[in-house]
């Protein structure tokens, strides 16, 4: 084993011993390096393991906790604001849901310690339909890679934000997220838009861990794993990223720290489990009735 794999390996494992990413990850490790055969290709490998940014539940709960006192002190103790998930527009579970758990966790340690972190028991509400009442939005999501979550969410609900407070929390951004964001603002002017982000992701060609050839070599892998042209090469939309949450991994960061195939389990070793689920089977109603018929 490298020894910055040593290293690395061994500080999580003492740091984050209840993270469940981090569990036999020494074995885990050693399955996932020898999907690659050459000494270069470990190195590169290596080295993107060795710079990812984790996020721990406890920090996760402490930046929750910390942007939203802020914003308490800014909005009359949040009496007339309420938390949602930032779902994307199809419905699906995504990390926003387990942010929004994150609050309610901390609210309720809280109450355990004779305070509150949020001033009603809706507080926070899981759907917009039921946000009609309140001028002050706050939506939660762990990443915008993009921008385009956010992009497809205010575009879909515009009616139901104009003239409201909508504030968008993010624990992270990229650049191109950021640019997105500040086209928003303007585009959609008829809602007061405001998106806060604890950090700034850079990508991976900009932060010069990897020399020009182990940049080129690190592509070519990632083509072998999707096929050429493929939206998750080096994270969805080239996204470049090094970042893992507690409660999942992002298909933002670079894909061959997560990869896996259904159809050939064995073409790659994954390092980190990607949590996702597939679509439900819509039933097409007016076939099946017309089959009764």
């Amino acid at each position: 084993m490298d020894n910055i794999a040593v290293e690395f390996i061994t500080r999580v494992q003492k740091t984050y011993s209840d993270e469940r990413y981090f569990k036999e990850i020494d074995s885990k490790y050693r399955s996932w390096i020898e999907n690659v055969r050459a000494s270069d290709d470990k190195k590169i490998l290596n080295n993107l393991l060795c710079n990812i940014r984790f996020f721990s539940k406890t920090e996760i709960k402490s930046i929750l906790e910390g942007e939203i006192s802020k914003l308490k002190e800014s909005y009359d103790g949040l009496n007339d604001v309420v938390i949602l998930p930032l779902n994307p527009i199809n419905g699906r579970y995504n990390g926003s849901n387990e942010l929004v758990s994150l609050i309610k966790e901390i609210d309720i340690e809280a109450q355990f310690n004779g305070t509150r972190l949020l001033p009603y028991r809706d507080s926070i509400i899981n759907d917009l339909q039921y946000a009609k009442a309140y001028n002050t939005l706050i939506f939660v999501d762990d990443i915008s890679g993009t921008g385009g979550t956010a992009r497809k969410f205010i575009n879909s609900h515009y009616a139901e934000l104009k003239g409201k407070k909508v504030i968008f929390l993010f624990l992270s951004v990229t650049e191109q997220a950021i640019k997105e964001f500040n086209t928003l603002t303007v585009e959609y002017n008829e809602a007061h838009i405001e998106f806060i982000y604890y950090i700034k992701l850079e990508k991976l060609s900009a932060i010069n861990i990897l020399s020009t050839a182990q940049y080129a070599r690190l592509s070519n892998i990632e083509e072998g794993l999707w096929g050429k042209n493929h939206n998750n090469i080096l994270g969805y939309k080239n996204s470049e990223l090094l970042v893992l949450f507690s409660h999942n991994i992002p298909n933002n960061t670079v894909s061959c720290l997560w990869y896996f195939s259904e159809v050939n389990p064995k073409k790659w070793n994954r390092l980190f489990t990607r949590i996702t689920a597939p679509n439900r089977k819509r039933q097409n109603y007016s076939n099946s009735k017309r089959s009764n018929v």
